[in-house]
């Protein structure tokens, strides 16, 4: 128990570090992580605003519950970022978190938002002005490329605050940053 609660203050302060538009190490980042952390902020309250009883909802059989789309948001978020980010090359695979409960899905979207800020955040001037190939094969800069995953994200929690509200539940206030 005292392992985990030094881990996640150790998590918690260094996201907060990484989140701070001006510790940003680009002028991008600095310009985009107050858009981020709203994004991600209310990705969050989403996540958290559906019972858990409800979480393996979905509106019809072609739709994802309720629990992946917030898995996808958590998994992709990262997954883009690594990509897109760090130019790193991870195998593409959702974790199966079928079994675990609303805590352990918000804590999983949790952690790799705060990752992927952390590396948003890393990201140098140079390295947000260099171009990099994405799913379609077309070359943009970095920068856009971010702004991919933040729109990737936004896609899927406007799906997921749809569920909520198909539930008769008051979905979190859009915010502005």
């Amino acid at each position: 128990m005292r392992k985990t609660l030094v881990f996640t203050f150790l998590v918690m302060a260094l996201a907060s570090q990484a989140s701070d538009p001006t510790e940003a190490k680009s002028q991008f980042a600095r310009d985009f992580l107050p858009v981020w952390q709203t994004s991600t902020d209310i990705a969050i309250q989403v996540a958290e605003a559906m019972p858990e009883e409800l979480y393996n909802y979905k509106p019809n059989d072609s739709s994802m519950t309720f629990r992946e789309q917030v898995i996808h948001m958590a998994f992709t978020t990262l997954y883009l970022s690594k990509v897109f980010v760090a130019n790193e090359n991870p195998e593409y695979k959702e974790p199966d978190m079928s079994a675990s409960s609303k805590e352990e899905v918000v804590e999983y979207l949790k952690g790799n938002i705060e990752k992927a800020t952390a590396l948003i955040s890393e990201m140098t001037e140079e390295a947000s002005q260099e171009e990099v190939k994405v799913f379609s094969g077309k070359m943009m800069k970095r920068y856009i490329a971010v702004m991919f995953v933040q729109d990737h994200l936004a896609n899927h929690r406007a799906k997921a605050n749809l569920y909520i509200r198909i539930n008769n539940i008051k979905p979190p206030e859009y915010g502005f940053f």
